[in-house]
């Protein structure tokens, strides 16, 4: 999957930083927003950092907003509520994309993070 629009989530600069509820975890993680790609999370035993989309990634995040990525990547949201509520999925290894969106949660790196403006 390409990222044709050429749109990401992170604005000036590099989205990185320390997340300890991450330490353990070497991965990379797809972001998207319908069938739209954001972005990759790359993880690197407790270090998160956001990079333009391209392969190879272990596991993509499908949500239906915007709003709903940015608050998986600020430790906002349950992954498993967050499917019940058909807020979001996980495609490839799921179990992967589990512990990634509870480390999160555990302590983000992007609670500050702007995100081109058009977050809250």
């Amino acid at each position: 999957m390409e990222n044709q629009s050429g749109e990401s989530l992170a604005t000036e600069g590099t989205a990185e930083g320390d997340a300890p509820g991450l330490a353990g975890l070497v991965c990379r993680m797809r972001l998207m927003v319908g069938d739209q790609a954001l972005g990759v999370l790359a993880v690197d035993n407790g270090r998160a950092k956001l990079v333009p989309d391209g392969p190879p990634v272990d596991v993509t995040a499908v949500v239906r907003s915007r709003d709903i990525l940015i608050g998986i990547l600020r430790g906002q949201h349950n992954p498993v509520l967050m499917a019940l509520r058909a807020q979001g999925r996980l495609h490839g290894d799921r179990e992967l994309g589990v512990k990634v969106i509870y480390g999160l949660r555990a302590g983000s790196p992007f609670v500050r993070t702007q995100f081109d403006g058009k977050d809250r």
